[in-house]
């Protein structure tokens, strides 16, 4: 999470917290060999930061998943059927 977002990481009952420019918050853990995310969003946010708020996250779960937003996508249609 640092890699992508310059902010303090903390943990909170074994989840890890941040927030980053138009993420107020957003906590990330691994239940059952997945990884969970949850975010809330700052809807004051002008449009840069959600600009690059927005890049910083998608490049975080690519890494973090080792799958692109289309096989993301895909996937979570397929564990839905």
């Amino acid at each position: 999470m640092n890699e992508y977002f310059s902010c303090d990481v903390e943990t909170e009952d074994g989840r890890f917290v941040i927030s980053y420019k138009s993420l107020k918050r957003m906590e990330v853990w691994l239940e059952e060999k997945k990884l969970c995310v949850n975010t809330e969003s700052d809807m004051d946010s002008d449009t840069g930061d959600v600009a690059d708020t927005n890049i910083r996250f998608r490049r975080f779960l690519d890494q973090a998943t080792g799958f692109t937003a289309k096989q993301r996508v895909k996937k979570m249609k397929k564990e839905a059927d």
